[in-house]
């Protein structure tokens, strides 16, 4: 005879044995037992990333804070240092009738170097590069010299610089009509012609930006430095016209003696010398702007009505 089989689900419960109670389903608030820690566990983590991330927030506000008080003392500090902008002297001739205006031939103006953002010279105002377009000196000017033919020379000076036409022409008439520059060899006589007139040379007065470029065109290196001359141009920088060259050992007049008697040597067919010895005088044609390799400044060609040299170099 078969027993019967029951299934333990229906089974009834042991004496003393309490019957399991059906387990409630798992949820997200809940750990496996039912009970409220995971809830508490989360909500706690919740809170701390809550904090952690307003915290983070609070220094990105200060870092931005930081960041754009720097850049508003920076840009301050860019206006205070700005260098000033060059204003004509009171009184400086502007264009018409003493003045004539115009583009050197074959030069590009430089539009974009206008308003300059360095001085050539400390304190003086004058820009390192300019528009490339010239004022000529207008007018004729006296004879200079007693004797030979006749060279004729125009003068220009650079726009936005401040400086005069009218009186740098003034000063190169003034060196080379001295009984020590060139006219004195009795071979030929001087004379500034306005911008009309035929001339053998023009003596230009630039920026160091301008008369660098000028002096390129013509493969000459001047790295905004020296003066050059190139055939039918004499090109003095202003920068060395305003402010010579240090420890040259004399005024600023003879500096300028020496750079227009050099450069108009070199249109007059003069090459280059070396100091003849230490201690004495320099050549005109020395490279004086270069140092006075022991020599002693000399801004003539012509002393007590002698021709003086130094060793020719080839």
């Amino acid at each position: 005879m078969s027993t019967p089989v029951t299934h333990p689900s229906s089974a009834a419960p042991a004496p003393g044995v309490r019957p399991d109670r059906p387990r409630r389903p798992v949820s997200d608030g809940e750990d496996r037992t039912g009970s409220p820690r995971r809830d508490g566990k989360r909500l706690e983590l919740a809170a701390r990333i809550a904090r952690d991330r307003m915290r983070q927030r609070r220094r990105r506000v200060v870092v931005i804070v930081i960041l754009l008080a720097s850049a508003g003392l920076v840009g301050l500090d860019l206006v205070r240092g700005a260098p000033p902008q060059p204003t004509p002297p009171a009184g400086a001739p502007t264009a018409g009738p003493a003045d004539d205006r115009s583009a050197l031939p074959g030069f590009a103006p430089v539009i974009a170097a206008v308003r300059p953002t360095a001085a050539a010279v400390p304190g003086s105002g004058v820009p390192v590069t300019g528009p490339g377009t010239f004022r000529y000196a207008a007018g004729q000017g006296s004879v200079l010299g007693k004797a030979g033919t006749l060279r004729r020379f125009r003068v220009a000076v650079e726009d936005g610089m401040g400086q005069s036409a009218a009186e740098f022409a003034a000063a190169a008439e003034r060196i080379l009509g001295d009984q020590r520059s060139w006219t004195a060899s009795r071979q030929f006589r001087l004379q500034r012609v306005p911008k009309s007139a035929s001339a053998e040379f023009t003596l230009f007065l630039a920026t160091a930006g301008t008369s660098e470029r000028m002096c390129a065109a013509g493969g000459l290196r001047t790295d905004k430095f020296t003066s050059c001359r190139l055939p039918g141009q004499v090109i003095i920088n202003v920068a060395r016209w305003l402010g010579a060259i240090p420890d040259y050992g004399a005024p600023l007049a003879d500096y300028q003696a020496y750079a227009i008697n050099h450069e108009v040597g070199h249109q007059l067919g003069q090459g280059h010398e070396a100091c003849p010895g230490a201690g004495q005088r320099a050549p005109v044609m020395q490279q004086q702007t270069y140092g006075l390799k022991g020599c002693r400044a000399n801004a003539w060609p012509y002393l007590n009505g002698r021709r003086y040299a130094g060793p020719p170099i080839p």
